[in-house]
């Protein structure tokens, strides 16, 4: 009786998320594509945290991960309530070309994939603790699979996030006039953007060959996610909400 009732649960969880991810997406299309492409900050925060749901939404259609709601859902009820308190506009449309367009496809794909392994590395983290401390003050978060299955998945993400990542590095930085009808400007954005791919790549290749695993490699890859949220996002939010340029 009880696993038929966490069944029903479950589906009417599913069912309400996907409503949400429906009511979701719908505000990106009205708020992105209204009078042009306006790719601002609070755009592209809504739309990297429709594609962090959606990760989710795919990944636990098995409630493998108990408690990751918490840290994929909330975020992005956060960012849905101030978006109309922070939408700027930056129009992207004179200048978007089809490569333009896919340079910028792929580094939000790249970014939100990167953003999700952040957030199932915090998931990671509270579980180990979980193992390791007698109090479990966080036992609300559990897992139906082992950490070195949780580990293999995160890595999956973080390969896939960084080789989208060196795509938008390559197209950005060596190919910017032919891509982005612009020329290269050496900024924070790109040295951040740089920092962070060096993180990244020494920790993929630290697990490669080192075999890197648990709280060490973690550590080093939310290091990388700082810097890549301060080479885009970070950037953004401070031109157009305390800069308002």
């Amino acid at each position: 009786m009880i696993s038929k009732t966490t069944k029903i649960n479950t589906h009417h969880n599913y069912l309400l998320l996907s409503i949400g991810l429906v009511t979701h997406i719908a505000l990106i299309f009205i708020s992105l594509f209204n009078q042009g492409i306006n790719l601002n900050f609070s755009n592209a925060l809504l739309v990297i945290s429709w594609i962090t749901i959606l990760l989710f939404w795919v990944m636990n259609r098995n409630n493998s991960y108990e408690g990751l709601e918490y840290l994929t859902l909330l975020p992005a009820i956060i960012i849905l309530m101030f978006h109309p308190f922070i939408q700027q506009t930056n129009y992207v449309s004179d200048y978007l070309t089809f490569k333009a367009g896919m340079h910028i496809i792929i580094a939000i794909l790249g970014y939100s994939l990167l953003a999700f392994g952040a957030i199932f590395s915090i998931f990671i983290v509270i579980i180990q603790n979980n193992i390791n401390s007698p109090n479990k003050n966080t036992e609300f978060f559990k897992s139906k699979t082992s950490l070195l299955e949780m580990e293999k998945v995160l890595f999956q993400i973080y390969w896939i996030g960084f080789i989208f990542l060196t795509i938008t590095l390559i197209t950005g930085i060596f190919f910017s006039e032919e891509f982005l009808g612009i020329p290269l400007e050496l900024s924070h954005k790109i040295i951040f953007s740089i920092l962070s791919w060096l993180v990244y790549g020494g920790l993929l290749l630290g697990r490669a060959r080192a075999g890197w695993r648990g709280k060490k490699a973690i550590v080093f890859s939310l290091f990388a996610f700082v810097l890549l949220f301060m080479s885009y996002l970070g950037s953004k939010f401070v031109l157009e909400i305390i800069i308002g340029h």
